[in-house]
């Protein structure tokens, strides 16, 4: 069995950066509201911070919800854990992955990888770095071969390759 973590600052990163983001923007949309009272355009700029704060706390709450902080592998699927403020645990097998979306599959490195168990209908994310490189090979080392040709023709079809 083969655990995978986050490190403390990815944990910190994943979990509390939006806190800091979300309490300085929102002093710059109170300064832009502020401002739009002298130049009218100083509301479009507090407008596009709120904008802003609701797309980056829309994101941290799924993450929130789908995000595991410990994941162990076996040879018959993955448990997930620590999930934010969750005590809930959940298992997926191998064989129960119908879709793998996200992360490299999408072009994005840095964006997360979503693993789709299609028995359960859930999904969890993890962003593909550190030890979780490895996690993902693992996986796709143990997928169906449907969906392993499936993920590399699309690998392929974004690299251009034939």
């Amino acid at each position: 069995m083969q655990n995978y973590s986050y490190s403390l600052f990815a944990k910190f990163w994943y979990r509390y950066v939006n806190i800091a983001i979300t309490l300085l923007l929102l002093f710059y949309t109170f300064a832009s509201f502020m401002l739009s009272f002298q130049k009218w355009y100083y509301f479009f700029v507090a407008l596009l911070n709120l904008i802003i704060i609701y797309l980056v706390n829309k994101f941290y709450l799924n993450s929130y919800k789908s995000f595991p902080f410990r994941i162990k592998s076996d040879e018959a699927g993955i448990s997930c854990e620590n999930f934010f403020l969750s005590k809930k645990s959940v298992r997926i097998n191998f064989d129960d992955i119908d879709g793998i979306s996200g992360g490299i599959f999408s072009g994005w490195n840095t964006r997360p990888v979503y693993i789709h168990d299609s028995r359960q209908n859930i999904s969890i994310g993890f962003f593909a770095q550190g030890e979780f490189k490895d996690l993902l090979k693992v996986i796709l080392k143990n997928i169906n071969e449907e969906l392993y040709r499936e993920l590399l023709g699309k690998m392929k079809q974004m690299s251009g390759l034939k």
